[in-house]
């Protein structure tokens, strides 16, 4: 790519058109570093950032050895409760008792199979304030083994699906703070609208009350009629609502820009129309790689998919379910803590749980095709949404070939306008032109200042539009995306 620079030179002459304020000159590209750091979508955008970031952290944990200290300190209970005798009858008798236990555990989930390896100790005390009756009751270490048979193994899925949660939202937040800096560019040109309408407001009155006086000469002299008189007059009137209106609309400019910067003071922001264009020529193929390297989509795309495959494996697993709970250790009971641990037992625990429906009406084949149908669905979306993608950028592209020839030529007939009306005004306060004729050339120079400032705004939202639908800086030719 080729880099090419133009120099526009700006004729505003900036008066004091508004009551006197200190003034802070921006250039646009102060304005979208200010929203870029200190704006409240920039800081909606970082904080979205850090979320997504301790979510992944609390994934990572997860794949950790948890440790974990439980226990109950005590649990005491005194009442009457009911005891059946010999006979049938039933007597009610008094309890005063205490149970407390205490207990240690590593505990590591099994990401190969989805199930849960747990290392224990435990120790658990008994008191019977009647009898005066203390025991203990310790299994020094058990082994323990719970494994969901035929299910979806949830950490196999999260391996997959958590770290591209991760890089979608890195390159996302990148791609919301080029948002943002296309979104100053609206608020920022909307000021440059409001000065330069002031601009041609303040004009436009200096120009018709210096005609209304030369045609009051004139009326005096008897060489023009009271009705161009009283059309300056009415024009000059006109102006005058204009310029009050410029006034509104540049106040109201300046308040929403400095709302969306962060701005929370009084100061007028004196605002620098853009001189120094860049202008590039960019090959189709590397913009459409750079976007598929850099967009968040292309991740988004990758993420559906592998959740929607889970969905469909999660639905396929639901036809049956079974779970294993297996442990192995040691265990003993005594009066007192050293009789609780000498010469333990074995303690062995196993149990086989399932489900396995033999008439569900076809619910569960059901929710397996509504599964299956979605995930055909997800992937179709995205390939549609791929095409999108490089549709935008393939027009984009080339409408920035038009916008860069387009302020070129706006910025002629601005300088070309500007240099009729002076001279068609100067015809004009020497008898040789009509009042139509100033008229016409002076709405002609009007426009074509409105119209380079509309090519100016155009083009510089095309230029962030195009790093935003690309994440790749064209001027400094890099990726805006920092390496992992």
């Amino acid at each position: 790519m080729k880099k090419y620079s133009i120099v526009i030179f700006i004729f505003f002459s900036y008066t004091s058109i508004i009551d006197a304020q200190e003034k802070t000159n921006f250039t646009l590209q102060h304005v979208i570093e200010q929203a870029q750091d200190k704006s409240l979508k920039a800081k909606l955008a970082q904080t979205q950032k850090e979320l997504s970031y301790y979510q992944f952290v609390t994934y990572k944990s997860d794949l950790n050895p948890q440790i974990s200290l439980y226990g109950n300190l005590p649990v005491y209970n005194k009442e009457y409760f009911s005891v059946r005798q010999p006979d049938g009858s039933i007597k009610f008798q008094s309890i005063s008792q205490s149970n407390s236990n205490l207990g240690f555990s590593l505990s590591q989930q099994l990401p190969f199979s989805g199930g849960e390896l747990s290392l224990n100790t435990d120790l658990t005390r008994f008191d019977d304030f009647k009898g005066r009756i203390k025991q203990y009751s310790s299994t020094p270490i058990f082994l323990k083994l719970t494994q969901p048979l035929f299910g979806t193994n949830e950490l196999k899925w999260k391996k997959k699906i958590e770290p591209l949660k991760l890089e979608e939202s890195k390159k996302q937040y990148i791609q919301d703070i080029e948002n943002i800096a296309q979104q100053a560019i609206g608020f920022y040109f909307d000021v440059i609208d409001a000065q330069n309408n002031m601009q041609i407001a303040q004009s436009g009155l200096l120009v018709s009350q210096t005609n209304y006086n030369i045609e009051t000469k004139r009326i005096n002299l008897g060489t023009t009629t009271e009705d161009k008189l009283l059309q300056l007059e009415l024009q000059t009137l006109r102006s005058k609502q204009d310029l009050e209106k410029a006034r509104y609309n540049y106040r109201k400019a300046q308040l929403n820009l400095k709302t969306f910067i962060g701005i929370k003071n009084n100061e007028e922001l004196d605002l620098l129309v853009p001189q120094i264009i860049p202008i590039f020529t960019i090959d189709m193929e590397e913009a459409l790689k750079y976007a598929k390297e850099n967009r968040p989509e292309f991740i988004a795309f990758e993420r559906k998919k592998q959740e929607a495959f889970r969905d469909v494996a999660i639905a396929k697993s639901a036809k049956q379910q079974a779970n294993l709970t297996a442990s192995y250790g040691l265990n003993n009971s005594g009066n007192n803590l050293s009789t609780a641990y000498k010469n333990p037992n074995d303690q062995q625990r196993f149990s086989f749980g399932f489900n396995i429906p033999f008439l569900d009406w076809g619910r569960r084949k059901a929710r397996y095709n509504t599964a299956k149908s979605l995930e055909k669905l997800i992937l179709t979306t995205n390939e549609f949404d791929e095409i999108t993608i490089f549709q935008e950028i393939t027009a984009l592209i080339t409408d920035m070939k038009l916008l860069s020839s387009n302020i070129l030529l706006a910025q002629k007939t601005d300088s070309v306008a500007h240099r009729r009306f002076n001279i068609a005004n100067n015809l004009y306060q020497s008898g040789k032109l009509s009042i139509t004729d100033i008229s016409l050339a002076q709405g002609e120079k009007d426009n074509a200042r409105r119209e380079y400032i509309g090519a100016l705004r155009a083009y510089w939202d095309g230029y962030y539009l195009l790093r935003r639908v690309t994440l790749y800086d064209f001027e400094k030719k890099k990726s805006l995306v920092l390496p992992k």
